[in-house]
């Protein structure tokens, strides 16, 4: 019996359970308690404008920070002192993951504090939005466009993910993929929309404008997000799984690579905006370049998810991380015009977006040496991964700017420019990104050998 398979006959087992029926009963009925998943017009109202829409509208804007950061950095009261402003971006998205282990740990044993804390986490991703328009030094910016946004923006998350587990079971990449593509599609409009605003009515006004269209459009969204089976009273959730998958050397390696995936990947994202500019981009340029990364992101999260759900996650890693890693190498390092950075946001965004589409197949990889594992925890512990790479990338950014700024002058297209130590670094760490492989082919060697000795 296959993963899916086994999968399925836990869900049926659980309804039917829930129904009243025990595993030793012969007669069993053949309808389904509840929606049912993978198909159907409740499953698909839930993933399109349950979860896309919402994943749009949280992940969408801190996907977007690279615009506020060309225009804070430009712009009074923050262009006065902007040293800090690349933190803002890459804590809010830090924080979205690393706060995704306890989120998910303490849902999964509160099942039914899931909807309350949807809702909730909803009203702080609002007011963070609201807070940050009356922002006026730097660190009010990191407070609330960073931390708490973020804060707000990661219960939202863990519910959702959650609630995805359960209505989808045998298409989950697809449907991960999908969900992940409301991302990209956020940060196809939004850069756009704000750079227009920005510009032309300042930085309050568009963050109360934005805060209102949040408020709005989390309405529908939040309707269809409920869960598919009866929330487990918490007298009767401690079975959250295991946590010995943690010590595991699979685990461990994959980890590594999502911490060196996420040091690269949020990089061009964030600077290539301010970088456009070198190329005499206008910021309305820029923000469409921006929004261009953003719709190949859409593709890249899809087309991940249909990989994930045929093959071993082993080859989707490998070729996102060797993807990725040529794009930045050759398409950003020997870009000499905007044409050029723009074929490369485009091209980057194929590979990388779709990253944390693979969570999902990395679950089952350790699923299957961990049974007891729950998939939404691992996915938690995925994020966190992601997180620690995501914090640390934005200072790391900045030193390696300031710092790279003689070193590579010598070099031809975008690697003669004060990036170009930063675009080396960028490189690096998505290569590294796709250490996972080597686990995947030490265990086939081993095998290999082991079928020779015998």
């Amino acid at each position: 019996m296959d993963s899916h398979e086994s999968v399925l006959v836990e869900e049926r087992d659980t309804e039917l359970t829930e129904l009243g029926y025990s595993g030793e009963d012969s007669q069993r009925p053949l309808a389904h308690a509840y929606p049912e998943p993978d198909r159907g017009k409740h499953a698909w109202l839930f993933l399109w404008v349950g979860c896309f829409l919402m994943i749009a509208l949280t992940w969408g804007f801190p996907f977007s920070y690279g615009v506020f950061q060309s225009y804070y950095s430009s712009h009074p009261p923050f262009s006065e002192n902007p040293g800090g402003l690349p933190a803002v971006g890459t804590t809010a998205l830090g924080i979205l993951y690393l706060s995704s282990p306890p989120s998910f740990i303490v849902l999964q044993r509160y099942q039914s504090w899931r909807r309350p804390a949807l809702i909730a986490g909803s009203i702080v991703t609002c007011l963070g939005i609201l807070a940050s328009a009356f922002a006026s030094k730097v660190w009010h910016l990191l407070l609330t466009q960073g931390i708490m946004y973020g804060l707000g923006a990661s219960v939202v998350n863990t519910v959702t993910i959650q609630f995805l587990n359960e209505w989808f079971i045998e298409r989950k990449g697809l449907a991960f993929g999908i969900q992940e593509s409301g991302a990209g599609m956020g940060g196809i409009i939004i850069p756009v929309l704000m750079t227009w605003g920005l510009e032309k009515f300042g930085h309050r006004t568009m963050l109360i404008a934005w805060f209102i269209a949040v408020a709005v459009l989390s309405i529908p969204a939040i309707h269809f997000l409920r869960p598919r089976v009866k929330p487990r009273d918490s007298s009767n959730s401690s079975d959250l799984g295991t946590l010995s998958f943690l010590i595991t050397p699979i685990f461990a390696v994959l980890q590594a690579g999502n911490i060196f995936q996420a040091l690269g990947n949020f990089l061009p994202g964030i600077h290539l905006p301010t970088f456009a500019q070198q190329f005499g981009a206008s910021p309305l340029d820029a923000a469409g370049m921006l929004s261009l990364y953003n719709a190949a992101t859409v593709i890249g999260a899809i087309f991940t998810g249909y990989l994930v759900d045929r093959y071993h996650v082993s080859v989707t890693l490998l070729l996102l991380s060797l993807g990725a890693a040529i794009a930045v190498f050759f398409a950003w390092g020997f870009a000499a015009d905007f044409g050029a950075l723009c074929a490369f946001a485009f091209l980057y965004g194929i590979f990388a977006g779709g990253w944390s589409s693979t969570w999902v197949g990395i679950g089952i990889e350790i699923q299957k040496r961990s049974p007891r594992a729950d998939l939404g925890v691992l996915w938690g512990f995925a994020a966190a991964a992601r997180g620690v790479g995501s914090i640390a990338s934005g200072p790391i950014s900045e030193r390696l700017i300031a710092d790279g700024t003689a070193k590579t002058l010598w070099w031809p297209g975008s690697y003669g420019t004060s990036y170009g130590v930063l675009i080396l670094f960028n490189g690096a760490m998505l290569a590294l990104g796709g250490v996972g492989c080597a686990a995947r082919a030490y265990e086939v060697l081993k095998r290999i050998g082991h079928r020779h000795s015998e």
